[in-house]
């Protein structure tokens, strides 16, 4: 998708699926997708600013690393943290959405297990994982523009992702159904975990759908 120019000041967003997109839409018509790779976020992040927005904003689902967010729980970071670094972010819309405000980790990976998440969430003190994050703030920080990051719980901490949701997704944030199709075959044993994982992911999708329209609204 290729950002549109509107009149500054304009947000651009960053979003790792596809789904997300049509919610972002209501924030923005600047929106780019990842596909969940960090290093396409960062580049996207830089063509936003080459297309004028003078702020950006990671959006999407994200995984739970506290035990008390459920499916669905919005999240809001008043900083995202990563393997090396600390970035700021703006918190200011988390009560126009009564959402949870705190830090959240820009992995460069799938955080997949609910063991992994546990030790993250010890290890850093993050509310949520996600894998635009820490990119998209990076890139914000060194432009000087200010950097919001608004995500709404999929996987919760006690939760394991199964394979098939593991799998990379297409350029433009698509999943493979091939690939999905034979992570099933391959292993039917997971097809529990598959359902409940679509349908937690549906439940984030739908607040995310109400948060971005309470924001637009505002």
């Amino acid at each position: 998708m290729t950002p549109v120019n509107s009149a500054a000041p304009q947000i651009g967003i960053v979003v790792g699926i596809a789904a997300e997109i049509k919610s972002a839409q209501r924030l923005s018509a600047n929106i780019l997708c990842s596909g969940g790779r960090p290093e396409i976020a960062a580049n996207q992040a830089h063509a936003l600013i080459a297309a004028g927005a003078s702020t950006l904003m990671s959006f999407g689902i994200a995984g739970g690393l506290s035990s008390t967010l459920r499916p669905g729980s919005l999240v809001v970071a008043d900083q995202v943290i990563t393997e090396f670094d600390r970035y700021p972010a703006l918190s200011s819309c988390a009560s126009v959405i009564r959402a949870h405000v705190g830090p959240i980790y820009g992995s460069w990976n799938v955080v997949a297990t609910a063991a992994e998440k546990r030790e993250l969430r010890q290890r850093t003190g993050a509310l949520a994982v996600d894998m635009e994050s820490g990119a998209v703030a990076r890139v914000a920080m060194e432009a000087g523009i200010p950097f919001i990051a608004l995500r709404a719980i999929a996987d919760p901490a006690t939760h394991n992702l199964p394979s098939a949701a593991l799998l990379q997704l297409d350029e433009l944030g698509r999943p493979h159904l091939r690939s999905v199709f034979w992570s099933i075959l391959s292993g039917p044993g997971q097809i529990p975990a598959l359902f409940r994982t679509g349908n937690q992911t549906q439940k984030a999708l739908k607040r995310l759908r109400a948060a971005a329209l309470r924001l637009s609204t505002r």
